[in-house]
């Protein structure tokens, strides 16, 4: 017969356990590829001084901030994105398939107009800050997808089928985030048909 201290006992011990298993495993198998959850604050790792990189073995992502940081006072902010498949499924990537985020506070920007864009100019000037030098090496082995979300003058090109060993590498441009944007962290979320989940990026704008 099992005595009363020995019940408490056994009662702490699945508690214990139970509290171990529960949320964190939860955590494990919920998070997506490549994006992980990241303590707040906390950006993803650093593929240049500019560039903030999450790879998986479906998907690689990178977001590119050199051009964002000059555009403080700006109505819109651009983001230099990398999206690379590297499975069998292939995914179609739109104007509505890009979220950013401001962790803290919630809030969530969808892509400005192309209207908006031209309006405040400076395409051109983004574009040449958006650091392709410093793109992995591997992406030799890959093709690129053609993409032209905003352009000047040219033909648009708003959605993309990305196939096995394709990526899209464009300057999209998000309505400027509210109150401080130099140094603070936000999320890019992709979120388009054939992806087996959401993918992310964490990024800190730095000061200009």
């Amino acid at each position: 017969m099992m005595t009363r201290s020995r019940k408490k006992w056994l009662v702490l011990v699945l508690s214990l356990l139970a509290l171990a298993s529960g949320p964190g495993c939860k955590r494990r198998h919920t998070r997506p590829d490549p994006g992980v959850p990241y303590a707040a604050g906390t950006a993803s790792p650093k593929l240049a001084a500019f560039i903030f990189k999450e790879e998986g073995k479906l998907y690689m992502m990178t977001v590119g901030v050199n051009a964002t940081r000059f555009h403080d006072k700006d109505a819109l902010i651009p983001l230099a994105v990398l999206l690379t498949n590297k499975t069998t499924n292939p995914i179609l990537v739109h104007l509505e398939s890009f979220t950013l985020l401001d962790p803290v506070s919630g809030s969530r920007y969808g892509l400005a107009s192309i209207e908006e864009v031209r309006r405040q100019g400076r395409q051109s000037y983004d574009r040449q800050l958006m650091d392709s030098e410093h793109l992995p090496m591997e992406l030799d082995a890959y093709r690129r997808s053609p993409s032209n979300f905003f352009p000047n003058e040219r033909l648009v090109i708003d959605q993309v089928e990305l196939h096995q060993f394709q990526y899209m590498f464009d300057t999209l441009y998000f309505p400027r985030p509210e109150g401080q944007l130099l140094g603070k962290t936000f999320e890019l979320h992709v979120n388009a048909k054939g992806l087996t989940d959401q993918i992310f990026v964490v990024f800190t704008v730095p000061e200009a």
